[in-house]
């Protein structure tokens, strides 16, 4: 089996750019699900809190 983590695949995925799609792909949908959770009626208060820990530890 190879190894993934050798040097050449490392410097292919931990990037600049790697990291800003990451940030885009989990970030951005957390903040618009803050954003109608806090400021919209839509879930209950334990659905939407439970939401927030659960985006909350996946980040």
């Amino acid at each position: 089996m190879s190894n993934l983590m050798n040097a050449a695949n490392r410097h292919g995925f931990l990037t600049v750019r790697w990291n800003n799609v990451l940030v885009i792909g989990v970030g951005v949908p957390a903040l618009i699900y803050a954003t109608i959770t806090l400021s919209t009626s839509a879930l209950t208060d334990r659905s939407a809190f439970i939401g927030l820990v659960i985006i909350g530890a996946f980040y």
